[in-house]
């Protein structure tokens, strides 16, 4: 009997020789190799706004740079006709600039309220800020065609034109 338990030892290690091969083969043909092309795609990040870390130019080396969610400054116009200014009232944000075109048959001086004083703007009298030569106060300090205004300060801001008073207009700032 000993030498059928040996080719029964023997067969048994085959036949489970056999089926490790099988399932070897079958998983090696089942599975798709992966290229080194394949490996790019799969581990390659999308970059976007990216500019390179000092010193460095490569993807790899490259940072991140977020995208900047600042407002942008804006500039509003206003036109003064014969009939006054339009838009009359205007919202803005702060660190916007308004543009006063003069399109009437007269002079334009936008000044700030209250006429003839100018100081709700500034706090300083239209003789004390004209020539306003560091861009504080809102007035133009003489007719122009033209003027622009940079608002630095939230509130609701009366303005006319000097010229002729009864033309008149309001400009509204609000945080950014």
């Amino acid at each position: 009997m000993e030498p059928q338990q040996t080719e029964s030892n023997a067969t048994k290690y085959i036949i489970g020789i056999v089926i490790v091969a099988i399932i070897i083969i079958a998983v090696s043909l089942g599975a798709k190799e992966k290229t080194s092309e394949d490996v790019n795609e799969s581990v390659q990040p999308v970059v976007t706004n990216t500019m390179p870390a000092e010193g460095n130019t490569t993807v790899d080396e490259m940072v991140l740079v977020p995208e900047d969610t600042t407002p942008k400054a804006k500039t509003v116009e206003v036109t003064y006709t014969d009939t006054g200014f339009s838009p009359k009232e205007i919202s803005i944000k702060l660190g916007d600039t308004v543009k006063f075109i003069n399109k009437s048959s007269e002079g334009m001086w936008v000044g700030s309220a209250m006429h003839p004083t100018h100081i709700v703007y500034s706090g300083t009298s239209l003789s004390d800020h004209c020539p306003d030569a560091v861009g504080t106060a809102f007035d133009q300090c003489g007719s122009t065609a033209e003027y622009s205004f940079t608002f630095n300060k939230v509130g609701s801001w009366g303005y006319h034109n000097h010229v002729s008073a009864k033309m008149f207009g309001k400009v509204i700032v609000t945080e950014k």
